[in-house]
């Protein structure tokens, strides 16, 4: 009878370990695949942040933008389609706005067009928008 104990106490033991492991490759799987769809949204933006940037600065009545800078670690898929981005102008991060880029495909022709930009309060007096 004991013998028979511990084969199933090993083989318990056995197919526990085997959940766990499964379970661990499983997440180390799904966390490589996030950081890879991070890295090529981020590739992406980078190729097309001038359709952010010529957005922003059409609503710059007082060309107030110097520069504009696309933080990089917030972007995100929008669940409605296209890629959320956030960023900040002229180097002060209380100038925040909220962007993103979605992939048309018309008449066979791929096109990138910005997605409804959202200002921040500050940014937005300072761009001459009230």
């Amino acid at each position: 009878m004991k013998r028979k104990t511990k084969i199933v106490s090993l083989s318990l033991t056995l197919i526990i370990v085997l959940i766990i492991s499964l379970i661990g490759v499983g997440k180390y799987y799904m966390n490589q695949s996030a950081e890879h769809q991070h890295e090529e949204m981020v590739v992406y933006v980078k190729k097309y942040h001038q359709v952010i940037e010529d957005d922003l600065r059409e609503s710059d009545k007082n060309n107030f933008i110097k520069s504009i800078t696309i933080d990089y670690g917030t972007i995100e898929h929008n669940p409605m389609g296209g890629i959320n981005v956030d960023g900040y102008v002229n180097g002060n991060r209380t100038l925040k706005f909220q962007s993103g880029l979605n992939n048309f495909v018309i008449d066979g022709q791929r096109k990138v067009e910005p997605m409804a930009m959202i200002i921040s309060l500050k940014l937005n007096q300072k761009l001459g928008d009230e």
